[in-house]
């Protein structure tokens, strides 16, 4: 094995730690939180997404922290389900296939609900991420575009210099005016005519 694929082996063995440590955390936070009337209802996703949320990773993945925490959630509950289905098989067998069954809805709706939790988590977290990038690079954006077009050769020096100064001076013209809102109203001396 060469010193690449140990690495690669590994980030593979870090990288399923950090998504079993994640939905551990999720499976908390749904059993707590399944304890809740009519919130525990949606524990599942409630509690993938807040494991999704505080993972940082580079790339969004809460859908599948979301579906290991279901995942774990439904393993956690196997001695319950065991419970029931030795129950039911002393009662009938029609009894032992509705609560395998509903075990197996029961589960699906776990590890559904909790992969649409961390989707959810992950959407919430970019849309915040761009609204506060987009907030900060508003008055850059016009002049980084004009950049870029220039590097790709859309635009000649002369032509570039042009527009960049007239965007310069649209930002002066901008910053000026809200100075002035930012002073106070102007009183205007000037009277309507009367009728």
């Amino acid at each position: 094995m060469t010193t690449a694929e140990a690495r690669g082996d590994r980030s593979m063995i870090a990288r399923l730690s950090d998504l079993a440590a994640r939905a551990g955390v999720g499976a908390g936070v749904t059993v707590l939180v399944s304890v809740l009337p009519v919130v525990g209802l949606v524990a599942p996703a409630i509690g993938a997404g807040v494991a999704s949320w505080t993972d940082e990773a580079e790339a969004p993945r809460g859908p599948k922290i979301g579906a290991a925490t279901g995942a774990l959630v439904a393993l956690l509950s196997l001695p319950l389900t065991f419970l029931a289905v030795w129950i039911a098989a002393a009662v009938s067998p029609a009894a032992t296939v509705g609560v395998l069954a509903l075990t197996l809805v029961g589960a699906a709706y776990v590890v559904g609900s909790g992969a649409l939790g961390g989707y959810l988590a992950d959407r919430i977290a970019a849309e915040r991420d761009a609204s506060a990038a987009g907030v900060a690079d508003d008055a850059t954006a016009p002049v980084e575009r004009l950049k870029h077009r220039y590097v790709e050769g859309e635009l000649t020096d002369a032509e570039f210099e042009r527009r960049l100064d007239r965007l310069l001076a649209a930002d002066r013209e901008r910053e000026r005016s809200e100075t002035r809102s930012r002073s106070g109203p102007v009183t205007s001396k000037t009277r309507e005519p009367e009728r």
